[in-house]
């Protein structure tokens, strides 16, 4: 998105995909942020300069190869699509961080429904304003065998959000990983 008074584009992920006949993302509003302001000032009716930035290296691999998606944030806007468009029942395991459930269970309910049509197979969560939360990075840490189980079946691994959390991810991904002998 190019905001008014810019000419610095702001890149968010998108959350639909081209048959939906809507762009969707997902923005959070910071304080003093110009497009994000923008972007939540926005009427029914108004428009906004942007474009689109592929990127096909980003999606789940076809078939019936188990993928893990971690998310945080914003951050969860492409893995709630794939979720959305998951209608062959492909096995997605999803690690979701956010603040407080209360404000920032983003799409809470469409992962409902995934669990119960069996397009997401399973959905962890982490909420750090919460007593006794904790960060999307803990989770993976705590799950770490499960991952690494899923890893051995030759699932995919994929992360979406800000650097620190993606660092964290992949700090606790690579130490669940260290007895099959992989990496991230």
């Amino acid at each position: 998105i190019v905001p008014p008074g810019s000419p610095v584009p702001r890149y968010y992920s998108v959350a639909s995909a081209s048959s939906d006949g809507v762009l969707e993302i997902c923005v959070r509003k910071q304080a003093g942020g110009l497009c994000s302001e923008f972007l939540h000032g926005l009427q029914a009716g108004d428009h906004i300069d942007g474009f689109i930035r592929g990127n096909p290296g980003f999606r789940p691999y076809r078939g019936k190869t188990p993928v893990v998606m971690i998310g945080a944030g914003t951050g969860i806007a492409p893995l709630a699509g794939f979720v959305r468009r998951n209608n062959r029942h492909q096995p997605m395991h999803l690690y979701f961080g956010g603040r407080d459930p209360a404000s920032d269970f983003l799409y809470q309910p469409l992962f409902g429904e995934a669990l119960e049509d069996g397009r997401l197979t399973r959905l962890v969560t982490a909420f750090s304003r919460l007593v006794g939360g904790g960060y999307v990075q803990d989770r993976v840490r705590d799950d770490g065998g499960s991952i690494r189980d899923l890893v051995s079946k030759g699932a995919q691994i994929m992360v979406c959000g800000g650097r620190q959390m993606a660092a964290g991810v992949a700090e606790n991904l690579d130490l669940a990983l260290a007895p099959i002998g992989e990496t991230v």
